[in-house]
């Protein structure tokens, strides 16, 4: 009888010692789950406060200049263009995008060069990105739009 008692009593001690841990010792606890008591009640409803709505911070979209690398890139690009190099074009300002992938200008710069290779969807899509990328800059917005405008209509 003894022997069927045994593991009984080791469960129920085992068992109990887990019920022993105190909840309202917080040392044990991580601090984040360290919570304040309620508050105590005075009778009288108290709204909740109320915070006044902040619109979310917008980017900032101060243009900063172009690395000098970038600008290089920009400049070859002009000039390949000029001379029909459409292809040469587009590679320099996709290398030109790889060091500065959220330069608004050059996403429409080779919106322009896609145009005029006749990829009418992807220069559209190009302009887009670059709309996305262009904050306030309302003069590169309108030239983006417009390119969208012809693009599509094509």
């Amino acid at each position: 009888m003894l022997k069927n008692l045994l593991p009984v009593g080791l469960l129920s001690l085992l068992l109990g010692g887990c019920a022993m841990t105190s909840v309202s010792d917080h040392s044990r606890l991580p601090p984040e789950s360290r919570a304040e008591p309620p508050a105590v009640s005075t009778g009288r409803y108290q709204p909740p406060e109320i915070t006044p709505y902040r619109a979310p911070a917008l980017p900032g979209y101060a243009k900063p200049a172009p690395g000098r690398a970038v600008q290089a890139l920009m400049a070859r690009a002009e000039r390949q263009g000029e001379q029909g190099e459409l292809v040469a074009a587009a590679s320099s300002l996709e290398r030109a995008l790889r060091i500065e992938p959220k330069n608004a200008l050059l996403w429409n710069r080779l919106a322009h060069v896609r145009y005029k290779q006749k990829r009418y969807a992807l220069a559209a899509s190009l302009a887009a990105k670059s709309n996305a990328l262009a904050g306030g800059d309302s003069a590169l917005r309108a030239d983006n739009d417009d390119l969208i405008r012809r693009a599509r209509s094509l």
